[in-house]
């Protein structure tokens, strides 16, 4: 180490420990996790978050946590971002609810879940057609579907790709969300 020494290299500034910085590195160590090992590693986080994933069946699981992988830092955060699958009590964003779950949308959600049951095929691709049909239908961005959607379902407006939590959700417990949403209005 003596020898390896350079006084010009010795700077003022304390050293610190940046801890963003880790998160993020982190994060692409979770990006680059083969798919089994995310799969147990988020396994163990929804234990230790107190959810008990026994309960539902392991191809529902397996596609859930797929649709999480590489969009979390940290698996303390997967709890959060994809508790929505395995539990139907969440709250709403309140903030999030009040800009998003306004008269306005209330038609506007009414619509899509007459839509839902009327859907046979309920896959990402039929569902994503049928977003920007009824959109187009009532010549509206496919966003202003979008965003009352994804709260209605997470109760957040971030997480997963919508059309792909839809067909993971299944078309029973959407149409039960947007129930529950529409009553909340």
């Amino acid at each position: 180490v003596v020898r390896l020494f350079e006084l010009e290299k010795i700077n003022r500034k304390n050293a610190s420990f940046d801890l963003e910085k880790c998160t993020w590195l982190n994060g692409e160590y979770m990006k680059a996790l083969p798919a089994e090992r995310f799969q147990e590693l988020a396994r163990m986080a929804h234990a230790r978050a107190g959810t008990d994933l026994s309960a539902f069946p392991p191809d529902y699981v397996r596609a859930a946590l797929e649709t999480c992988f590489g969009k979390v830092r940290t698996l303390a955060e997967l709890p959060a971002y994809g508790g929505f699958y395995f539990r139907d009590d969440f709250e709403y964003d309140a903030p999030a609810a009040a800009k998003h779950f306004i008269p306005a949308n209330r038609q506007l959600l009414t619509v899509l879940r007459e839509a839902f049951d009327e859907t046979g095929d309920f896959d990402a691709a039929a569902l994503e057609a049928r977003f920007k049909t009824i959109a187009a239908n009532m010549q509206i961005k496919v966003g202003a579907l979008v965003h009352p959607t994804r709260l209605a379902m997470t109760g957040t407006t971030a997480g997963p790709s919508l059309y792909h939590l839809l067909e993971i959700l299944g078309k029973e417990k959407v149409l039960a969300r947007m129930d529950r949403a529409l009553a909340s209005f």
